[in-house]
């Protein structure tokens, strides 16, 4: 129902301070279109494109591309959705957005603001491999039920160490969990502790642990310049 997912869309300030983080992570720039009125860049690890906007607003935003969006709000009114803003006019780049039930920003917009990225699967990147977007859920169920209704499955769910669900749909997979943490990235990645002297040794900083690691499981976190959780867990649990 959501059309395909696009990007995870932050605010950053000043651009070039994100370029530098994610390019030293092994990420690569994608070139982007003129579509939208403020400066803004992609950065991709070959799994997940990560959208650096220049804009005040520090919330992050999932984005979806859906096409004929003006048509569709019809069925998004269906689902009792309560709209934050539509901009939907003749002459201007069609977007809506809404919230989940934990306050998640999801953003639709008409069409790419980038092409498809190329990858050279010989890159590697410092992270690991992709395996969610990690989002709050102050109730579960509630949000389980939200993302299912929009047209994601569930595929996997738990209790320990809090309770939790992953779910995949348009292009993507969401994980869901019972815990206070920020929304974020995570990353699955084998040697983290030789992935985390690499990274000391680049300056960046990763800090043990995080919020979402089964026990015992060794983790860490990163935080990006615009304030991006990038969640790193060594493979083996969940």
């Amino acid at each position: 129902m959501l059309g395909r997912f696009l990007e995870y869309s932050v605010g950053a300030q000043p651009l070039a301070a994100s370029f530098e983080f994610y390019r030293a992570l092994g990420f690569i720039d994608v070139p982007v279109g003129d579509t939208l009125p403020d400066p803004y860049l992609v950065m991709f690890d070959g799994a997940i494109a990560i959208g650096l906007h220049d804009r005040d607003e520090p919330a992050t935003r999932l984005t979806f591309v859906r096409p004929e969006l003006r048509a569709y709000v019809r069925a998004l009114s269906r689902l009792d959705l309560e709209l934050d803003y539509k901009h939907l006019g003749d002459g201007e780049f069609n977007s809506l957005g809404f919230t989940d039930p934990s306050g998640q920003a999801v953003e639709l917009i008409e069409a790419r603001t980038f092409p498809p990225p190329e990858w050279d699967p010989h890159y590697v990147t410092a992270c690991g491999e992709f395996f969610e977007l990690t989002l709050p859920a102050q109730e579960l169920e509630r949000s389980s039920r939200f993302w299912q209704a929009l047209g994601f499955a569930g595929v996997a769910d738990g209790k320990a160490p809090h309770a939790w669900q992953r779910l995949v749909g348009h292009g993507v997979t969401i994980g869901l969990h019972e815990v206070h943490c920020r929304p974020g990235l995570s990353f699955r990645c084998a040697d983290l502790d030789a992935r985390c002297d690499y990274l000391r040794a680049k300056g960046l900083g990763p800090r043990a642990g995080s919020p979402t690691a089964d026990r015992g499981q060794p983790s860490a976190t990163l935080t990006a310049p615009e304030g991006t959780q990038l969640y790193l867990l060594e493979k083996g649990a969940q």
